[in-house]
């Protein structure tokens, strides 16, 4: 899931003004007119971005990374910081995935993901495939959101030269993490619902002064997927979540 980026260009028609004098009156609504069709051929990019994980579903890599640069450019525009750093955080994953999965079919020896990745969850899906689904991280290089989650689906296995498969997930939605990770705080990839049946959920917590504890209580927010709806959703300082400890003590 990454590559270089194709341009994204749009072509702007040019209107021919006829010879005859215009009113200046006349001129400026033609020019409001132009600018006004001008602006609904620029996609909005909301749709870039849906237009985006539309394309992971048919491995148009560079399609995707295209619409993607273009999202992050119009969230800039509309001074989206957030969002702009998403859209460019995922820009950042599709191209490691590009050059990583090159390098899978070649190398004799299997690589291993960078550590600004390598954090996710795998979701099992209806007919049983534990890896049917995933949650994923992608950390981010801007300071202002600590990264992004996304939800994927798997598509396909490819074979390693070095033996065995990789397998290649499309993206069915993506949120962004924000703010960054306060002191103190991690990511916990098992929680649950007190409640009742419980979706596989990862949260971020305040590991700080309890080590030695079976749960974390205190939880910033938690996330987890909607697979009837194919999205993400998440709640701020749940109450009624427990997220488990791994190794109370230390490993």
């Amino acid at each position: 899931m990454q590559g270089l980026a194709t341009s994204l260009v749009l072509g702007v028609s040019l209107a021919v003004v006829a010879c005859a004098p215009i009113p200046v009156e006349r001129e400026v609504e033609a020019s409001s007119g132009e600018l006004a069709q001008r602006s609904s051929q620029v996609p909005n990019p909301d749709t870039l971005l849906d237009r985006a994980l539309q394309r992971t579903q048919i491995q148009d890599w560079e399609g995707a990374i295209a619409n993607l640069q273009g999202a992050a450019d119009g969230f800039a525009e509309q001074g989206d910081e957030t969002r702009q750093a998403m859209a460019e955080a995922i820009v950042r994953y599709f191209d490691w995935w590009l050059g990583w999965t090159e390098r899978q079919r070649q190398l004799a020896e299997p690589e291993m993901m960078p550590d600004w990745i390598s954090f996710g969850r795998c979701l099992a899906d209806e007919t049983g495939h534990i890896c049917g689904y995933s949650l994923q991280f992608v950390q981010s290089e801007d300071d202002g959101i600590e990264g992004v989650l996304l939800l994927q689906n798997h598509l396909e296995d490819v074979p390693m030269a070095a033996g065995g498969s990789y397998a290649v997930f499309g993206i069915l939605a993506a949120e962004a993490v924000s703010p960054p990770l306060q002191a103190g705080e991690s990511w916990v990839p098992s929680c649950e619902r007190l409640d009742g049946e419980s979706p596989p959920m990862m949260a971020i917590v305040q590991t700080r002064g309890y080590e030695d504890s079976d749960e974390y209580p205190e939880i910033r927010e938690v996330w987890w997927a909607n697979l009837e709806e194919k999205s993400l959703e998440s709640e701020m300082s749940p109450g009624n979540i427990r997220c488990f400890n791994p190794c109370p003590g230390g490993c």
